[in-house]
Protein backbone atom coordinates (compact mmCIF):
# COMPACT_ATOMS: atom_id res chain seq x y z
CA UNK A 1 0.00 0.00 0.00
CA UNK A 2 0.84 3.32 -1.09
CA UNK A 3 1.66 5.76 2.26
CA UNK A 4 3.24 8.67 0.42
CA UNK A 5 5.14 10.03 -2.50
CA UNK A 6 7.78 13.25 -2.66
CA UNK A 7 9.37 14.73 -5.77
CA UNK A 8 11.36 17.77 -6.63
CA UNK A 9 12.10 19.53 -10.11
CA UNK A 10 10.31 17.46 -12.64
CA UNK A 11 7.77 18.32 -14.80
CA UNK A 12 5.61 21.47 -13.32
CA UNK A 13 6.57 20.53 -10.28
CA UNK A 14 9.76 23.02 -9.32
CA UNK A 15 9.97 22.82 -5.63
CA UNK A 16 9.40 19.79 -3.43
CA UNK A 17 5.88 18.50 -2.85
CA UNK A 18 4.03 15.64 -1.42
CA UNK A 19 1.12 13.58 -2.10
CA UNK A 20 -0.09 11.38 0.85
CA UNK A 21 -2.34 8.70 1.52
CA UNK A 22 -2.51 8.70 5.01
CA UNK A 23 -5.59 9.73 6.71
CA UNK A 24 -5.64 12.70 8.25
CA UNK A 25 -6.21 12.44 12.29
CA UNK A 26 -8.10 15.09 12.27
CA UNK A 27 -10.83 13.00 10.23
CA UNK A 28 -13.29 10.80 11.57
CA UNK A 29 -15.90 10.27 9.04
CA UNK A 30 -16.38 7.21 6.54
CA UNK A 31 -14.37 5.07 9.36
CA UNK A 32 -16.39 2.41 9.94
CA UNK A 33 -17.34 -0.11 7.57
CA UNK A 34 -20.50 -2.55 7.06
CA UNK A 35 -22.17 -4.27 4.22
CA UNK A 36 -24.40 -0.92 3.47
CA UNK A 37 -22.21 2.16 4.27
CA UNK A 38 -18.84 2.95 2.32
CA UNK A 39 -15.61 3.05 4.68
CA UNK A 40 -13.27 5.21 3.04
CA UNK A 41 -9.77 3.96 5.42
CA UNK A 42 -7.82 0.63 5.45
CA UNK A 43 -6.50 -0.14 9.15
CA UNK A 44 -2.57 -0.88 9.29
CA UNK A 45 -1.92 -3.66 11.49
CA UNK A 46 0.19 -2.93 14.58
CA UNK A 47 -0.34 0.47 14.23
CA UNK A 48 -1.73 2.87 14.66
CA UNK A 49 -2.24 4.52 11.39
CA UNK A 50 -4.85 4.85 8.44
CA UNK A 51 -4.55 4.86 4.68
CA UNK A 52 -6.85 6.22 2.17
CA UNK A 53 -8.53 4.16 -0.17
CA UNK A 54 -9.09 6.55 -2.37
CA UNK A 55 -7.83 9.60 -3.31
CA UNK A 56 -9.14 12.00 -6.13
CA UNK A 57 -6.93 15.08 -7.25
CA UNK A 58 -8.69 18.11 -9.31
CA UNK A 59 -7.14 20.94 -11.30
CA UNK A 60 -7.67 22.97 -14.00
CA UNK A 61 -5.64 21.43 -17.57
CA UNK A 62 -2.47 22.00 -17.31
CA UNK A 63 -1.91 22.89 -13.70
CA UNK A 64 0.12 19.49 -12.81
CA UNK A 65 -2.23 16.62 -12.38
CA UNK A 66 -1.00 14.64 -14.86
CA UNK A 67 2.75 15.34 -14.08
CA UNK A 68 1.74 14.17 -10.31
CA UNK A 69 1.46 10.59 -12.24
CA UNK A 70 4.02 10.89 -14.56
CA UNK A 71 6.53 11.24 -11.52
CA UNK A 72 5.28 8.21 -10.11
CA UNK A 73 4.94 6.64 -13.33
CA UNK A 74 8.90 7.23 -14.60
CA UNK A 75 9.74 6.47 -10.43
CA UNK A 76 8.04 2.89 -11.30
CA UNK A 77 10.28 2.62 -14.77
CA UNK A 78 13.01 3.39 -12.91
CA UNK A 79 12.59 0.76 -10.75
CA UNK A 80 11.33 -1.99 -13.07
CA UNK A 81 14.09 -1.05 -16.19
CA UNK A 82 16.98 0.49 -15.07
CA UNK A 83 19.42 -2.30 -14.25
CA UNK A 84 18.71 -3.31 -18.42
CA UNK A 85 17.68 -0.05 -20.59
CA UNK A 86 20.68 2.01 -19.96
CA UNK A 87 18.46 5.05 -22.54
CA UNK A 88 16.22 5.65 -19.41
CA UNK A 89 17.80 8.71 -18.29
CA UNK A 90 19.14 10.36 -21.47
CA UNK A 91 15.16 12.44 -21.63
CA UNK A 92 15.82 13.69 -17.59
CA UNK A 93 17.14 17.22 -18.45
CA UNK A 94 14.29 17.43 -20.66
CA UNK A 95 11.60 16.15 -17.90
CA UNK A 96 13.41 18.35 -15.42
CA UNK A 97 11.70 21.97 -14.83
CA UNK A 98 11.89 24.29 -17.63
CA UNK A 99 11.49 27.49 -16.71
CA UNK A 100 14.23 28.27 -14.38
CA UNK A 101 17.58 28.53 -15.22
CA UNK A 102 18.51 27.26 -11.39
CA UNK A 103 16.29 24.24 -11.72
CA UNK A 104 18.93 22.95 -14.48
CA UNK A 105 21.85 22.69 -12.68
CA UNK A 106 19.82 20.92 -9.54
CA UNK A 107 19.32 17.20 -9.16
CA UNK A 108 15.08 16.00 -9.67
CA UNK A 109 14.15 14.09 -6.85
CA UNK A 110 12.00 11.07 -5.99
CA UNK A 111 10.80 9.35 -2.41
CA UNK A 112 7.74 7.11 -1.84
CA UNK A 113 7.16 5.05 1.25
CA UNK A 114 4.85 2.01 0.96
CA UNK A 115 4.00 -0.95 2.94
CA UNK A 116 4.30 -4.48 1.63
CA UNK A 117 3.45 -7.36 3.61
CA UNK A 118 4.02 -6.47 7.30
CA UNK A 119 6.52 -3.85 6.77
CA UNK A 120 7.28 -0.04 5.63
CA UNK A 121 9.58 0.61 3.34
CA UNK A 122 10.91 4.09 2.33
CA UNK A 123 12.94 4.28 -1.01
CA UNK A 124 14.12 6.95 -3.36
CA UNK A 125 16.45 8.07 -5.54
CA UNK A 126 18.20 11.46 -7.12
CA UNK A 127 18.89 12.10 -10.71
CA UNK A 128 21.39 14.55 -12.68
CA UNK A 129 23.40 14.19 -16.06
CA UNK A 130 22.05 11.02 -16.84
CA UNK A 131 23.66 9.26 -13.69
CA UNK A 132 22.47 8.80 -10.01
CA UNK A 133 23.54 11.37 -7.54
CA UNK A 134 22.14 9.25 -4.72
CA UNK A 135 19.95 6.54 -3.61
CA UNK A 136 18.21 5.36 -0.12
CA UNK A 137 16.37 2.71 1.18
CA UNK A 138 15.00 2.56 4.69
CA UNK A 139 12.76 -0.14 6.37
CA UNK A 140 10.73 -0.42 9.49
CA UNK A 141 8.45 -3.30 10.73
CA UNK A 142 5.26 -2.60 10.98
CA UNK A 143 4.60 -3.34 14.88
CA UNK A 144 8.31 -1.22 15.66
CA UNK A 145 8.81 2.48 16.06
CA UNK A 146 12.92 2.27 14.72
CA UNK A 147 13.81 2.79 10.53
CA UNK A 148 17.04 0.91 9.57
CA UNK A 149 18.83 1.41 6.51
CA UNK A 150 19.03 -1.36 4.13
CA UNK A 151 21.74 0.41 1.70
CA UNK A 152 22.81 4.33 0.95
CA UNK A 153 24.21 5.88 -2.26
CA UNK A 154 26.02 8.99 -2.98
CA UNK A 155 27.13 8.73 -6.93
CA UNK A 156 29.47 4.99 -6.75
CA UNK A 157 29.57 5.13 -3.28
CA UNK A 158 27.72 2.78 -1.73
CA UNK A 159 26.65 1.33 1.76
CA UNK A 160 25.29 -1.73 2.60
CA UNK A 161 23.54 -2.64 6.00
CA UNK A 162 24.25 -6.38 6.09
CA UNK A 163 22.11 -7.53 9.07
CA UNK A 164 18.82 -5.66 6.94
CA UNK A 165 19.76 -6.30 2.87
CA UNK A 166 21.43 -9.46 2.96
CA UNK A 167 22.64 -11.11 -0.10
CA UNK A 168 24.07 -7.87 -1.78
CA UNK A 169 27.77 -7.89 -1.67
CA UNK A 170 29.59 -7.48 -4.38
CA UNK A 171 26.90 -5.45 -6.67
CA UNK A 172 27.67 -2.60 -6.01
CA UNK A 173 30.77 -3.16 -8.37
CA UNK A 174 28.48 -4.01 -10.91
CA UNK A 175 26.07 -0.95 -10.90
CA UNK A 176 26.17 1.49 -13.62
CA UNK A 177 26.00 5.34 -12.84
CA UNK A 178 22.63 5.28 -14.84
CA UNK A 179 21.67 2.13 -12.89
CA UNK A 180 19.58 2.38 -9.74
CA UNK A 181 21.34 -0.40 -6.78
CA UNK A 182 18.02 -1.53 -5.70
CA UNK A 183 17.09 -2.64 -9.27
CA UNK A 184 20.37 -4.09 -9.94
CA UNK A 185 20.47 -6.03 -6.55
CA UNK A 186 16.57 -7.51 -7.83
CA UNK A 187 18.74 -9.01 -11.10
CA UNK A 188 20.91 -10.73 -8.60
CA UNK A 189 18.41 -11.91 -6.46
CA UNK A 190 18.51 -9.85 -3.54
CA UNK A 191 15.20 -10.24 -1.95
CA UNK A 192 14.28 -7.31 -0.68
CA UNK A 193 15.10 -5.82 -3.92
CA UNK A 194 12.94 -8.78 -5.59
CA UNK A 195 9.85 -7.94 -3.38
CA UNK A 196 9.92 -4.37 -4.14
CA UNK A 197 9.95 -4.68 -7.74
CA UNK A 198 7.70 -7.68 -7.70
CA UNK A 199 5.32 -5.13 -5.81
CA UNK A 200 5.87 -2.70 -8.13
CA UNK A 201 5.17 -4.60 -11.54
CA UNK A 202 1.96 -6.38 -10.24
CA UNK A 203 0.45 -4.11 -7.54
CA UNK A 204 1.85 -0.32 -8.96
CA UNK A 205 -0.25 0.02 -12.04
CA UNK A 206 -1.19 3.20 -13.82
CA UNK A 207 -3.76 3.72 -16.33
CA UNK A 208 -3.90 6.74 -19.01
CA UNK A 209 -6.90 6.46 -21.60
CA UNK A 210 -7.54 2.77 -23.46
CA UNK A 211 -4.34 1.05 -24.73
CA UNK A 212 -4.20 -2.04 -25.99
CA UNK A 213 -2.41 -3.54 -23.16
CA UNK A 214 -5.43 -2.51 -20.64
CA UNK A 215 -8.52 -3.93 -22.77
CA UNK A 216 -6.23 -6.98 -23.60
CA UNK A 217 -5.51 -7.55 -20.04
CA UNK A 218 -9.42 -7.47 -19.17
CA UNK A 219 -9.94 -9.85 -22.01
CA UNK A 220 -7.64 -11.83 -21.20
CA UNK A 221 -9.07 -11.93 -17.45
CA UNK A 222 -12.57 -12.48 -18.98
CA UNK A 223 -11.29 -15.39 -20.86
CA UNK A 224 -9.45 -17.41 -18.40
CA UNK A 225 -10.68 -16.28 -14.73
CA UNK A 226 -14.19 -17.70 -13.75
CA UNK A 227 -14.69 -15.73 -10.81
CA UNK A 228 -13.26 -12.57 -13.23
CA UNK A 229 -15.84 -13.25 -15.71
CA UNK A 230 -18.96 -12.98 -14.26
CA UNK A 231 -18.18 -10.20 -12.42
CA UNK A 232 -17.64 -8.07 -15.48
CA UNK A 233 -20.27 -9.00 -16.77
CA UNK A 234 -22.88 -8.95 -14.17
CA UNK A 235 -21.54 -5.41 -13.52
CA UNK A 236 -21.90 -4.65 -17.26
CA UNK A 237 -25.26 -5.91 -16.99
CA UNK A 238 -26.34 -3.76 -13.98
CA UNK A 239 -25.23 -0.37 -15.85
CA UNK A 240 -27.97 -1.33 -18.57
CA UNK A 241 -24.87 -0.77 -21.80
CA UNK A 242 -27.27 -2.25 -23.67
CA UNK A 243 -25.19 -5.98 -23.84
CA UNK A 244 -26.50 -9.01 -22.79
CA UNK A 245 -23.38 -10.58 -23.09
CA UNK A 246 -19.32 -10.41 -24.27
CA UNK A 247 -17.88 -13.29 -26.61
CA UNK A 248 -14.08 -13.19 -26.67
CA UNK A 249 -11.78 -15.19 -29.19
CA UNK A 250 -8.61 -16.27 -28.55
CA UNK A 251 -6.25 -16.99 -31.42
CA UNK A 252 -2.70 -17.59 -32.96
CA UNK A 253 -1.03 -14.94 -34.33
CA UNK A 254 -0.27 -16.66 -38.02
CA UNK A 255 2.86 -15.78 -39.45
CA UNK A 256 4.92 -14.19 -36.77
CA UNK A 257 7.50 -16.67 -36.27
CA UNK A 258 8.40 -16.51 -40.20
CA UNK A 259 8.86 -12.79 -40.15
CA UNK A 260 11.16 -13.26 -36.92
CA UNK A 261 13.17 -15.72 -38.91
CA UNK A 262 14.01 -13.09 -41.18
CA UNK A 263 15.15 -10.50 -38.95
CA UNK A 264 16.38 -12.87 -36.37
CA UNK A 265 19.85 -11.51 -36.94
CA UNK A 266 19.06 -8.03 -36.05
CA UNK A 267 16.14 -8.38 -33.39
CA UNK A 268 18.25 -10.41 -30.92
CA UNK A 269 21.26 -13.11 -30.92
CA UNK A 270 19.37 -15.78 -29.18
CA UNK A 271 16.25 -16.68 -31.33
CA UNK A 272 15.25 -20.02 -29.12
CA UNK A 273 14.02 -16.89 -27.03
CA UNK A 274 12.36 -15.03 -29.70
CA UNK A 275 10.62 -17.70 -30.74
CA UNK A 276 9.31 -18.63 -27.12
CA UNK A 277 8.06 -15.21 -26.34
CA UNK A 278 6.44 -15.10 -29.96
CA UNK A 279 4.41 -18.45 -29.88
CA UNK A 280 2.62 -16.58 -26.65
CA UNK A 281 1.13 -14.23 -28.89
CA UNK A 282 -2.37 -14.38 -28.87
CA UNK A 283 -4.91 -12.78 -31.61
CA UNK A 284 -7.27 -11.61 -29.15
CA UNK A 285 -11.23 -10.63 -30.83
CA UNK A 286 -14.14 -9.10 -28.45
CA UNK A 287 -17.62 -9.28 -29.59
CA UNK A 288 -20.79 -8.19 -27.79
CA UNK A 289 -23.82 -9.89 -28.01
CA UNK A 290 -27.09 -8.13 -28.57
CA UNK A 291 -30.55 -8.86 -28.69
CA UNK A 292 -31.96 -8.66 -31.87
CA UNK A 293 -35.98 -8.03 -32.26
CA UNK A 294 -38.58 -8.86 -34.66
CA UNK A 295 -42.28 -7.03 -34.73
CA UNK A 296 -40.88 -6.12 -31.06
CA UNK A 297 -40.36 -9.71 -30.12
CA UNK A 298 -37.28 -10.97 -29.27
CA UNK A 299 -35.92 -12.99 -32.41
CA UNK A 300 -32.13 -13.95 -31.51
CA UNK A 301 -28.64 -12.88 -30.63
CA UNK A 302 -26.93 -11.06 -32.65
CA UNK A 303 -22.87 -10.63 -32.20
CA UNK A 304 -21.12 -7.54 -33.52
CA UNK A 305 -17.44 -6.37 -33.25
CA UNK A 306 -16.55 -4.70 -29.87
CA UNK A 307 -14.82 -1.51 -31.84
CA UNK A 308 -18.41 -0.38 -32.91
CA UNK A 309 -19.44 0.28 -29.50
CA UNK A 310 -19.41 4.07 -27.86
CA UNK A 311 -16.02 4.89 -26.17
CA UNK A 312 -17.52 4.64 -23.14
CA UNK A 313 -18.84 1.27 -22.99
CA UNK A 314 -15.30 0.24 -23.92
CA UNK A 315 -13.05 2.03 -21.40
CA UNK A 316 -15.59 0.83 -18.95
CA UNK A 317 -14.86 -2.73 -20.21
CA UNK A 318 -10.66 -2.02 -20.14
CA UNK A 319 -11.47 -0.52 -16.44
CA UNK A 320 -13.08 -3.77 -15.62
CA UNK A 321 -10.03 -6.05 -15.42
CA UNK A 322 -7.81 -3.60 -13.23
CA UNK A 323 -10.37 -2.46 -10.74
CA UNK A 324 -12.08 -5.49 -9.73
CA UNK A 325 -8.18 -7.20 -9.67
CA UNK A 326 -7.14 -4.32 -7.39
CA UNK A 327 -10.19 -4.66 -5.20
CA UNK A 328 -9.78 -8.15 -4.89
CA UNK A 329 -6.29 -8.27 -4.52
CA UNK A 330 -4.55 -5.35 -3.42
CA UNK A 331 -2.73 -3.01 -4.34
CA UNK A 332 -2.42 0.45 -5.63
CA UNK A 333 -4.35 1.67 -9.06
CA UNK A 334 -4.07 4.90 -10.63
CA UNK A 335 -5.81 6.25 -13.15
CA UNK A 336 -5.51 9.38 -15.39
CA UNK A 337 -8.62 11.44 -16.24
CA UNK A 338 -10.85 9.12 -14.50
CA UNK A 339 -14.30 9.28 -15.43
CA UNK A 340 -13.89 10.98 -18.57
CA UNK A 341 -16.64 9.39 -21.27
CA UNK A 342 -18.46 8.22 -18.36
CA UNK A 343 -21.54 9.80 -16.94
CA UNK A 344 -21.07 10.93 -13.68
CA UNK A 345 -23.68 8.58 -12.01
CA UNK A 346 -21.35 5.64 -13.21
CA UNK A 347 -18.42 7.33 -11.54
CA UNK A 348 -19.59 7.51 -8.07
CA UNK A 349 -20.83 4.12 -8.12
CA UNK A 350 -17.59 3.07 -9.11
CA UNK A 351 -15.88 5.13 -6.30
CA UNK A 352 -18.67 3.35 -3.56
CA UNK A 353 -17.57 -0.14 -5.44
CA UNK A 354 -13.59 0.91 -4.14
CA UNK A 355 -15.11 1.97 -1.29
CA UNK A 356 -17.19 -0.87 0.03
CA UNK A 357 -16.25 -3.82 2.09
CA UNK A 358 -15.16 -5.68 -0.49
CA UNK A 359 -12.16 -4.06 -0.61
CA UNK A 360 -9.90 -5.25 1.99
CA UNK A 361 -6.77 -3.32 1.15
CA UNK A 362 -6.69 -1.47 -2.45
CA UNK A 363 -5.65 1.94 -2.93
CA UNK A 364 -7.00 4.09 -5.73
CA UNK A 365 -5.73 7.61 -6.99
CA UNK A 366 -7.35 9.63 -9.72
CA UNK A 367 -6.94 12.79 -11.17
CA UNK A 368 -10.39 14.32 -12.67
CA UNK A 369 -12.44 16.93 -13.84
CA UNK A 370 -16.33 15.59 -12.29
CA UNK A 371 -16.70 17.72 -9.65
CA UNK A 372 -19.78 15.76 -8.68
CA UNK A 373 -17.41 13.62 -6.69
CA UNK A 374 -16.90 16.66 -4.40
CA UNK A 375 -19.34 15.74 -2.06
CA UNK A 376 -18.96 14.87 2.04
CA UNK A 377 -20.86 11.79 1.88
CA UNK A 378 -18.33 10.00 -1.00
CA UNK A 379 -14.95 11.88 -0.47
CA UNK A 380 -13.31 12.94 3.03
CA UNK A 381 -11.50 16.07 3.05
CA UNK A 382 -8.21 14.36 3.36
CA UNK A 383 -9.22 11.87 0.11
CA UNK A 384 -9.45 15.87 -1.87
CA UNK A 385 -6.42 17.23 -3.67
CA UNK A 386 -5.14 20.35 -5.77
CA UNK A 387 -3.16 21.10 -8.13
CA UNK A 388 -2.57 24.56 -9.09
CA UNK A 389 0.03 26.41 -11.15
CA UNK A 390 1.33 30.08 -10.15
CA UNK A 391 2.35 33.09 -12.65
CA UNK A 392 5.91 30.65 -13.56
CA UNK A 393 3.95 27.89 -14.56
CA UNK A 394 4.86 26.17 -11.19
CA UNK A 395 2.64 23.57 -9.98
CA UNK A 396 1.55 22.94 -6.47
CA UNK A 397 0.03 20.31 -4.66
CA UNK A 398 -2.41 20.54 -1.53
CA UNK A 399 -5.00 18.55 0.04
CA UNK A 400 -8.52 20.06 1.31
CA UNK A 401 -8.18 19.31 4.94
CA UNK A 402 -4.52 21.29 4.88
CA UNK A 403 -6.50 24.50 3.01
CA UNK A 404 -7.39 27.66 4.71
CA UNK A 405 -9.89 29.69 3.62
CA UNK A 406 -8.57 33.20 3.58
CA UNK A 407 -5.30 31.70 5.23
CA UNK A 408 -7.07 31.34 8.35
CA UNK A 409 -10.52 29.25 8.38
CA UNK A 410 -10.17 25.19 8.03
CA UNK A 411 -12.99 23.79 5.59
CA UNK A 412 -15.63 22.35 7.71
CA UNK A 413 -16.89 18.62 6.70
CA UNK A 414 -20.22 19.92 6.00
CA UNK A 415 -19.33 22.44 3.58
CA UNK A 416 -20.34 22.13 -0.19
CA UNK A 417 -17.26 21.26 -1.76
CA UNK A 418 -18.42 20.79 -5.01
CA UNK A 419 -20.44 24.24 -4.99
CA UNK A 420 -17.20 25.96 -3.40
CA UNK A 421 -14.78 24.98 -5.65
CA UNK A 422 -16.52 25.69 -8.83
CA UNK A 423 -16.94 29.40 -7.07
CA UNK A 424 -12.75 29.14 -6.22
CA UNK A 425 -12.82 29.05 -2.58
CA UNK A 426 -9.73 26.59 -2.68
CA UNK A 427 -8.09 27.28 -5.90
CA UNK A 428 -7.19 25.03 -8.44
CA UNK A 429 -9.61 26.05 -10.88
CA UNK A 430 -9.25 28.09 -14.48
CA UNK A 431 -9.47 31.45 -14.82
CA UNK A 432 -10.18 32.98 -18.17
CA UNK A 433 -9.45 36.20 -20.43
CA UNK A 434 -11.79 37.86 -22.42
CA UNK A 435 -13.99 35.68 -23.92
CA UNK A 436 -16.60 38.45 -25.30
CA UNK A 437 -13.65 40.01 -26.50
CA UNK A 438 -12.16 36.72 -28.30
CA UNK A 439 -15.65 35.92 -29.92
CA UNK A 440 -16.25 39.93 -30.98
CA UNK A 441 -12.84 39.99 -32.63
CA UNK A 442 -13.84 36.86 -34.48
CA UNK A 443 -16.78 37.45 -35.42
CA UNK A 444 -15.87 40.25 -37.19
CA UNK A 445 -17.80 42.78 -35.09
CA UNK A 446 -14.69 44.40 -33.59
CA UNK A 447 -13.41 45.85 -37.25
Amino acid sequence: MLIDFTLRNFLSFKDEVSFSMLAAKSVKEHEQCDSKESCNVINVPDTDSRLLKVAAIYGANGSGKSNLLSAMSFFKHMVLDSFKNDSILRRVKDLSYQFSVESQEEPSSFEMMFIINDKRYRYGFEIFNESIESEWLFVKPLESSRESYCFRREKKDIAVNSKTYKGAGGVSSKTRHNALFLSTCAQFNVEISMHIKEWFRKRFNILSGIDDDTIHYTASQYIHNADMHNRIIEFIKIIDLGINNIAIKESEVENIPELVNQFVDVISKNPTVIKSEIADIKKIEILSEHKRYDHGKLKDMLLTPFGIESLGTKKIFALLGPWFDTILHGGTLLIDEFGASFHTKLSIELIKIFQSSLNKGAQLIITTHDTNLLRGELLRRDQIWFTEKDEFGVSDLYSLVEYKINQANSVRNDATFNKDYLLGKYGAIPYFGNIEQFLTDFSGNGK
